[in-house]
């Protein structure tokens, strides 16, 4: 009975969660918004979609870091098999980082060609990191046992969970000499980190196979 309640608690916890990320990514679509024409011709539209440049790169941005960050909840959520109070406080701390990314997002998009922009944008996308981290941190405790596939999934999230505060550091650096090498930034570092990380991943699993044989 005691393990059906702790079951029931935990996908509660990943329903409610699921449509926290899944609202924050919707809204985002919000800032892509045409603005009002007051002669309507071919060429006035065609700019006025042409200089929403920045508002489509705000939402492109956001929508793959908050993906991401749903990505890797979603892999945390199946490898655990209990949610105590301290998950569910940092998990709700994590839901309000993601929530509140639609405004971090309308700044970057309206004002991408300005230092400060960038600098709270990447400085917002750093304390998201860091909420993550600790979500990670804390469920770790709850992991299921004796599955060694968790055990594998827990060690490449361990060292993935990183990855948000490099992009957000590297961003935020690369913001200050320059708005538009912020940006670029961001778009460039976040696959080539991401590559890093598979690869090390598939090194340490080869590696792992090596010592069992």
């Amino acid at each position: 009975m005691t393990n059906d309640r702790e079951h029931a608690k935990l996908e509660r916890l990943t329903f409610f969660s699921d449509a926290v990320f899944a609202i924050a990514m919707t809204l985002l679509v919000i800032e892509v918004r045409l603005p009002e024409l007051h002669a309507v011709t071919e060429s006035s539209l065609a700019q006025a979609l042409a200089n929403l440049l920045p508002n489509y790169i705000g939402f492109i941005i956001s929508f793959l870091v908050i993906g991401r960050f749903w990505t890797g909840h979603h892999r945390l959520m199946a490898m655990i098999d209990a949610a105590d109070p301290a998950l569910v406080r940092a998990n709700l701390l994590l839901l309000m980082a993601i929530a509140f990314m639609p405004f971090p997002t309308a700044v970057l998009s309206d004002y991408s060609l300005m230092r400060v922009a960038i600098g709270f944008y990447t400085a917002y996308l750093l304390l998201v990191g860091l909420a993550n981290v600790r979500v990670i941190t804390v469920a770790m405790r709850h992991l299921s046992k004796g599955d060694p596939d968790v055990a594998e999934d827990a060690r490449q999230l361990r060292r993935s969970m990183w990855s948000p505060l490099v992009i957000a550091a590297t961003g935020f650096v690369a913001g200050m000499v320059s708005p538009v090498a912020g940006l670029v930034a961001m778009v460039v570092v976040t696959p080539f980190v991401l590559l890093v990380l598979t690869r090390l991943g598939h090194r340490s699993g080869v590696s792992g196979e090596g010592s069992e044989a």
